[in-house]
Order: structure tokens, then C-alpha cells, then sequence
């Protein structure tokens, strides 16, 4: 979210590592494009409608389906993760990640660095 808006004092942070990321192929589920879509609700509706089309329109994003065994997946990780602070939300991108051999995430949400799997690739400083 922070790439989105430029007027954040984090996006200089992470404009690097998702301008590479967007270059190299990245994957989004449909869930944390809705919550794209969400944080970008109060825009006026012609600018909405341009970011997200953009975004659903790059040539190296793959979006994920929700399909029932990613759903399967994320309800049985559930239970274990939420102890490390995931919530379903996160468990469904972690879900989505497994079956494609996805490793990496880029991300400042610490809880995420509780699953041993997924290396997160964090670029804005401590506070």
C-alpha cells in the first residue's frame, strides 16, 4: 500500500523493491486486490478505476483464484497462525503462496515473519 501513494513517508522505502518486483513477475490473490481496491475506495472514481486497471492489467501479475482448496488451506492454517498475529486474510496470501512454490513476500507486516517458510522482504526501516 505504501508504493500506492507517494505522499507517504514509507513509499520511498518500498518504490525500489515493487518497481523490481513488477519487472521480475508477481502474484496477487483476488482477496488482497480487493483490499488494494479498499485503501484506494475515496479516490475520485475515474482515478479508481485507472490504478486498478493498471494493476490488473501488468503483464508479469498473475492473479490467484480463491478457489476451495486455497480457501481449504487457509482455514486449516488459521487456528496455527493467528497465535503469531495472522489474520484469514493473511493466511489466504500464505495459502496462495504454498502450492506455487512462492517464498518471498514483501511486506512491513511483522506477523508474517513468524511463518518459517516465507522469507519477508521488508525495506522500510524500525522506527
Amino acid at each position: 500500500m505504501y508504493w500506492l501513494d507517494s505522499r507517504l513517508p514509507e513509499h520511498r522505502n518500498v518504490d525500489r523493491v515493487i518497481r523490481e518486483a513488477i519487472r521480475e513477475g508477481t502474484v496477487i490473490n483476488y482477496v488482497t486486490l480487493i483490499e488494494v481496491a479498499h485503501y484506494l475506495r475515496k479516490l475520485p472514481r475515474d482515478e479508481f478505476s485507472i490504478i486498478m486497471e493498471r494493476i490488473q492489467s501488468l503483464s508479469t501479475l498473475t492473479a490467484a483464484e480463491l478457489d476451495e482448496g486455497t480457501t481449504r488451506v487457509s482455514l486449516e492454517l488459521l487456528p496455527e497462525y493467528s497465535l503469531k498475529g495472522l489474520g484469514a486474510r493473511d493466511c489466504v496470501v500464505v495459502a496462495t503462496m504454498k502450492p506455487l512454490g512462492l517464498g518471498s513476500i514483501a511486506t512491513h507486516d511483522h506477523a508474517f515473519r513468524g511463518v518459517k517458510e516465507i522469507q519477508v522482504v521488508d525495506t522500510i526501516p524500525a522506527r
